[in-house]
């Protein structure tokens, strides 16, 4: 399984993003922080593997078979 703490291998969490400015309201006032259920509260989506494999070979293509010169 991909680490989604590796640059590269995930997203931030798009609830999560959504959810900041409300949370800081909400521990003004005291309740407990709810975990997310899109990411369990990491903050992170990790990409899966074929995601991470496109990814890859579509840098490949761009940076390093597109320069290659054939003879």
């Amino acid at each position: 399984m991909p680490d989604p703490s590796l640059h590269g291998n995930g997203e931030d969490c798009p609830a999560c993003a959504l959810r900041r400015e409300a949370d800081r309201d909400r521990t003004v006032y005291g309740s407990a922080r709810l975990d997310c259920n899109n990411c369990h509260g990491t903050g992170r989506i990790a990409y899966t593997v074929r995601q991470v494999y496109e990814i890859q070979l579509a840098e490949a293509r761009k940076h390093y078979w597109s320069q290659k010169q054939y003879a």
